[in-house]
């Protein structure tokens, strides 16, 4: 079968096509899904930098994040069935083949409204902002939500879920353009940190230390300033270090105004806990009410897989890239 495959070749990290990759071997409480569409994340291009914090082994099939159909069930899954349509996350990589076995709990049955190339552009982006929001911060009407990264798929979901929570949404993004569909989805504020200091232009609209909570997924520099506009007792979410890791300092920032910290990766959740389950039918109700916006940016073919990576890179995409496979 089909598949992308990681390589490490002394300090060089190559991604390579291959055609005759193993079928998977089924345990009991597994399914083995028939790939239709696959959904790139940043840290896929993590992985081919070797910077991922959650590392792997090399070589590495590629890919976290699936729809498709299942075909075959192992002997303990009783709720699930040839034929259904399902999304899944895949922990340990692995998604980007034409067939992939999942952990039972790694899938989660699709509504027969929603299409496979939504459901792989919804599944680790939307889940991760909805817990961002909902699960950890636990945020309330009226906060004021300062989002980095905002114009990104995750920043997305993450306005349109806080504005659904009647919370004011502050965002700031890294390449000049991609706050025009942040402001399509009801952020209040988008700055161009290549424009302008942020810090600056948030202190003049709405204080001095006006954020009850911020979401950051690039760390370093920026989660350093960020740090000036909050509010003693707020909550800082992390779940990426797109500019590097946090600096050493972390423990005095978070000390000098008793702020609490997280740090989030959805693989770390309990997929069998009532908070995941409902999450995932909350989700798929609010796409079928068009209360959320699923944004596909591209959807390339196998053979395209370079250009793909290569384009997420750019770090200019608003919304999901997906890879076709059926």
């Amino acid at each position: 079968m089909k598949g992308i495959v990681i390589y490490k070749e002394g300090e060089n990290y190559i991604r390579k096509l291959k055609s005759n990759l193993d079928t998977p071997t089924l345990e009991n409480d597994e399914v083995l899904v028939e790939t239709y569409y696959g959904g790139l994340n940043y840290a896929d291009l993590m992985m081919c930098r070797g910077t991922y914090p959650h590392p792997k082994g090399y070589p590495l099939i590629a890919g976290l994040e699936l729809s498709g159909k299942i075909i075959k069930c192992g002997k303990e899954v009783k709720d699930l069935s040839p034929g259904d349509n399902v999304v899944g996350f895949s922990e340990e990589a692995g998604a980007f083949t034409e067939l992939c076995k999942l952990k039972r709990n790694a899938v989660t049955i699709l509504d027969k409204e929603i299409l496979l190339s939504d459901a792989a552009a919804f599944f680790v982006q939307t889940t991760t902002a909805y817990h961002l929001l909902y699960t950890v911060a636990k945020i309330k009407p009226n906060q004021k939500i300062l989002i980095h990264a905002i114009g990104g798929g995750v920043g997305l979901n993450l306005i349109q879920l806080a504005k659904l929570k009647d919370a004011i949404v502050i965002g700031t993004v890294g390449t000049s353009g991609k706050e025009k569909k942040a402001y399509e989805c009801g952020a209040d504020l988008v700055i161009d940190r290549t424009k302008s200091n942020f810090v600056n232009e948030i202190q003049d609209k709405y204080g001095n230390r006006p954020i009850d909570v911020l979401i950051d997924s690039t760390g370093a520099g920026i989660l350093e300033s960020s740090f000036a506009l909050m509010k003693n007792l707020s909550h800082v979410v992390s779940y990426g270090e797109a500019s590097g890791k946090p600096y050493d300092n972390l423990w005095e920032r978070l000390v000098e105004k008793s702020l609490t910290f997280t740090r989030l990766h959805i693989g770390h959740m309990d997929f069998k806990s009532d908070y995941w389950i409902d999450a995932q039918k909350n989700i798929q109700k609010l796409i079928k009410n068009k209360q959320l916006k699923i944004f596909v940016e591209k959807i390339y073919n196998i053979d395209e897989f370079n250009e793909m990576y290569e384009s997420l890179d750019t770090r200019k995409i608003s919304g999901k890239l997906l890879i076709k496979f059926k």
